[in-house]
């Protein structure tokens, strides 16, 4: 501090000080290598939740285009696959064509996923949902058939078969990932399932906020109302998870009103991202305008990836990022481990 019983004349003026210290104008800033870079990952891997049953109660003259029965399912898959997308989520609970074909669970996997990988030469991963079926056996059918690779999966279920299921799973050399809808899952999830070490790391979350519910639903979506809502409540379950693993793999679906506005989000925050019509018709979170299928959100997330520069990831490079392959060792060095390809 100046010494103010001097005389004032005879004290630096604030120009002479900020020279002093070699003060910098705005005109001549230091160099950029100043400012550290993110700890945001180049990929991002992209997956695709193509079902159409968000539309089931809507005007089908404008939805038909959606996936609500077999030949649809497939092909919004495969051309999703051949979009950039690196999995797709395969549940066909509420679309009536395919639930009344009188195919049972195993058999309408069996269909499913087989007609998907013939109809692209593309790698892709299969995540199935395992709630389908009148037992363990067909809840689990596509793990323990080896048609699917991971499952999601909501923490409030019974806790012996949560238990039991998120063993098979990894005993099949798959993963779990925890469908997460509020920040009270994300502490189910900590206390029912992590605590009993039974998933391995790192530990795979996909958070599904925004979701269209209504007086009937069994499981609220969190309500986003506007965009500071959509922003505070994604980092706020990201913050949980990261409390319990700080190499969480985090997807974040693209659901409801907020729809690409949420994926953009996401992709600022170094997560992944899940696209697709299972989880949003809306084009945009202020207009009225539907989307025309999941292969059109899978090509905007893309744009919008590589404009924040990231790159959508392959099959394997996601199946390396959740732990279930082994990276090939390069010329720069050793393979990556989960957590140095996981934000």
């Amino acid at each position: 501090m100046l010494d103010l019983k001097q005389d004032w004349h005879a004290l630096p003026s604030r120009r002479e000080l900020e020279e002093a210290r070699g003060s910098r104008e705005m005109d001549a800033p230091p160099s950029p290598d100043v400012q550290p870079g993110w700890d945001i990952p180049e990929l991002v891997a992209v997956t695709a939740a193509v079902s159409g049953r968000i539309v089931r109660e809507a005007d089908q003259e404008q939805t038909r285009q959606y996936a609500l029965d077999f030949d649809s399912f497939v092909s919004s898959a495969v051309d999703s696959i051949q979009a950039g997308a690196c999995g797709i989520h395969v549940d066909f609970g509420g679309i009536a064509a395919i639930e009344e074909s009188g195919l049972s669970v195993p058999d309408t996997y069996s269909k499913i996923i087989p007609a998907i990988s013939q109809g692209t030469d593309r790698d892709w991963v299969c995540d199935a949902n395992i709630l389908r079926g009148r037992s363990f056996a067909e809840n689990l059918f596509p793990i323990s058939s080896g048609l699917a690779e991971t499952a999601p999966m909501a923490p409030n279920f019974p806790v012996p078969w949560m238990e039991a299921a998120a063993q098979a799973v990894t005993e099949q050399g798959g993963r779990v990932f925890f469908s997460i809808h509020s920040t009270a899952e994300v502490d189910l999830a900590r206390r029912l399932i992590l605590a009993k070490g039974i998933l391995p790391s790192p530990t795979c979350w996909i958070i599904l906020i925004g979701y269209p519910y209504d007086d009937a639903t069994d499981r609220l979506g969190t309500y986003l109302a506007h965009p500071k809502a959509m922003a505070t409540e994604l980092i706020q379950i990201v913050d949980r998870i990261r409390e319990i693993d700080a190499n969480a793999f985090i997807q974040v679906c693209a659901a409801g009103r907020a729809g690409h506005y949420l994926a953009t989000q996401a992709l600022l925050l170094g997560l992944h991202v899940r696209v697709g019509t299972e989880d949003t018709a809306w084009r945009f979170p202020h207009r009225d305008e539907l989307l025309s299928s999941s292969v059109e959100m899978v090509e905007r997330v893309k744009v919008t990836a590589e404009a924040l520069g990231r790159r959508l990831a392959t099959a394997e490079e996601f199946r390396r990022m959740i732990g279930t392959a082994t990276a090939p060792a390069t010329d720069d060095g050793p393979a990556p481990t989960p957590s140095d390809t996981t934000n």
